[in-house]
């Protein structure tokens, strides 16, 4: 009777496992599941990102590979849209049905000075639910350098792998045209100011351009100025105009402004009428001296014009550096891998971080999408673009844009309060005083709110 009972429980085992492969929908390794939720076979490790083309690319290239080196698993690499990952992240961690999910930087954490005013990021709220694993002690992060980690941790534990960076304070130059005028890369905002006033005067070619009609990427650049004016006193700053320790009329601040102001003084005529995806064609069209876009955007430029010739420097601060070191870039951490705690094959997750972050994968993940620095020490790139940002690469800074906060139910200045769109030279309503001021009120309504109803 024993032997029966066990027959046929293998028997029901056995079916089980060929209705949950008829319900898989024919997925292979490498290939796009199913965003909702449902059971996952074991040893398939399923990894969450966003669409990003070259990096989905690369991930579903390295399946086989991956199940070479780890025969009891297979991989299967779901992409959505950026605007949706978040949520999806969440429904399938809820769900208990992914095994490695994308991060960007971890910044800007709820903490005891601002948890009256903001609510918690959600890679916060992941973390302090218990829904992320604690990486610190995994040997294959001991493969990335101690910065990456630091400017990625949670009170000193690491809860992601910080697999690269991008820098995205700089501006990307036409070399023909510098060359034409004889200008140099400038090292002081005082020499930006002279370059751009070169091309200007010479006629012949647009200054600058920007995707502003999708106003983030120019926005951007006031954090990005910022980056390059006060460097590591951003975090400071970004804390006192939080709190009301300081003031956004404060002549640093209006400095700041200032700077924005004249930055875009020098941006191409209808540039607010110029969409993102159009602006690799246009400067590599060579009509145009210099693009303002992050280190992302150089694959898409050779796209464009294989042959076309360009660099990439960071915009300078008013002062020049007293060590030696050329301007140093303003960079974030673009793509990191979690591992929820409730992960279906957690064994798995793990095994792919330690495949992924090994030096040979490592290398041609960092090559393969063209636009991502290393957070490894010894990589050797064969991207040219990216091995000639080496020199203002050598003590990055957090880009501002981490640095600084937003008071929950600022106003329409103040939540726009590193924007150009404000500023009379783009059509807006304010010079940089007025726009210090219009902000300045709306941080502290918006503090004054939010401290009544803490109180109240």
């Amino acid at each position: 009777m024993r032997n029966a009972k066990k027959a046929l429980s293998m028997l029901l085992a056995l079916l089980l496992v060929l209705a949950l492969a008829g319900c898989s929908g024919g997925e292979t390794a490498g290939s796009g599941a199913a965003s909702g939720s449902g059971e996952v076979a074991d040893g398939v490790v399923q990894v969450l990102t966003w669409a990003n083309g070259p990096t989905v690319e690369f991930l579903k290239s390295i399946a086989d590979d991956f199940h070479e080196a780890y025969p009891d698993y297979t991989l299967e690499v779901t992409d959505v849209p950026q605007s949706e990952h978040d949520q999806v992240m969440q429904t399938r961690i809820s769900a208990g049905n992914i095994d490695v999910v994308s991060f960007q930087q971890f910044s800007k954490p709820q903490e005891d000075w601002n948890a009256g005013s903001m609510d918690k990021p959600l890679w916060q709220q992941f973390i302090d639910a218990g829904q992320l694993t604690d990486l610190t002690d995994e040997p294959f992060m001991d493969r990335f350098v101690e910065s990456a980690k630091a400017d990625n941790a949670y009170k000193g534990r690491n809860y992601s792998m910080p697999t690269s960076t991008v820098a995205y304070n700089g501006l990307f130059y036409n070399k023909t045209i510098f060359e034409e005028l004889n200008l140099s890369v400038p090292t002081t905002w005082d020499e930006f100011i002279n370059v751009c006033e070169t091309i200007k005067n010479d006629g012949r070619y647009s200054v600058i351009t920007c995707g502003a009609a999708d106003q983030w990427p120019l926005n951007m650049f006031a954090t990005g100025i910022m980056t390059a004016q006060f460097g590591e006193e951003c975090t400071q700053i970004g804390r006192d105009l939080f709190t009301g320790d300081m003031s956004f009329t404060d002549p640093k601040i209006i400095e700041l402004y200032t700077m924005m102001d004249q930055f875009a003084s020098y941006m191409e005529p209808g540039v607010t009428g110029v969409t993102y995806s159009d602006v690799p064609g246009r400067f590599a069209a060579g009509g145009i001296a210099m693009l303002a876009d992050g280190s992302w955007q150089a694959p898409t430029i050779d796209l464009a014009e294989p042959d076309f010739e360009y660099g990439y420097f960071p915009i300078p601060g008013k002062t020049a550096r007293t060590d030696g070191l050329a301007p140093q870039f303003g960079i974030k951490y673009d793509l990191a891998f979690g591992v929820p705690s409730n992960a279906p094959d957690h064994d798995g997750a793990l095994a792919f971080l330690d495949f992924f972050s090994g030096k040979e994968v490592y290398t041609a993940f960092l090559n393969a999408v063209g636009g991502f620095t290393p957070t490894q020490e010894g990589i050797t790139l064969d991207n040219e673009f990216l091995n000639s940002l080496s020199d203002n690469l050598i003590q990055p800074l957090v880009h501002a844009e981490h640095k600084v906060y937003t008071p929950k139910g600022t106003g329409e200045y103040g939540g726009s309060a590193y924007g150009f769109f404000y500023l009379k030279t783009l059509g807006g309503p304010f010079t940089p005083e007025e726009l210090a001021e219009a902000v300045q009120q709306d941080f502290e309504t918006a503090r004054e709110a939010n401290a009544s109803l803490n109180n109240g």
